[in-house]
């Protein structure tokens, strides 16, 4: 379940776990640039499920967030399985992304300096991201 947001419009410190149908509940299509990302985030989403079920997928960013037109949507995806080229090659092959940059990043683990700097905002304050079930 996805927590309200706080009062600057960041998550509470934490990781989520949330579908994509509560995702594009909780982030509805507002505007063009909202409806361009959540087109985005659930083609990619689609596309890395096929190639492999076991990803974790984490969503990130001001997308996360009640800005409303967001630049892109932070993506990170964890795998032992693939290198992040090959997941971004695949990525690109199949669900070209129109006008909007989805930052892949592909870990074996996540560290306790990726988690950190995940949920960490840019002032150092501990924010809340989304993991998708």
């Amino acid at each position: 379940m996805i927590p309200q947001r706080r009062p600057d419009g960041t998550l509470p410190p934490g990781i989520y776990q949330t579908s994509m149908d509560e995702l594009l509940v909780e982030y509805p299509p507002i505007n063009e640039q909202r409806q361009i990302l959540n087109d985005s985030l659930g083609r990619a989403v689609e596309e890395l499920w096929k190639l492999d079920s076991s990803f974790d997928i984490y969503v990130d960013g001001s997308y996360i967030t009640c800005k409303a037109e967001p630049n892109d949507v932070d993506l990170l995806v964890k795998t032992d399985q693939y290198l992040e080229t090959e997941v971004q090659w695949h990525l690109e092959r199949v669900c070209p992304v129109e006008a909007v940059s989805l930052d892949i990043n592909v870990e074996p683990t996540t560290s306790d300096y990726l988690l950190d700097f995940m949920t960490t905002d840019d002032y150092g304050r501990a924010k809340g991201i989304l993991q998708l079930v």
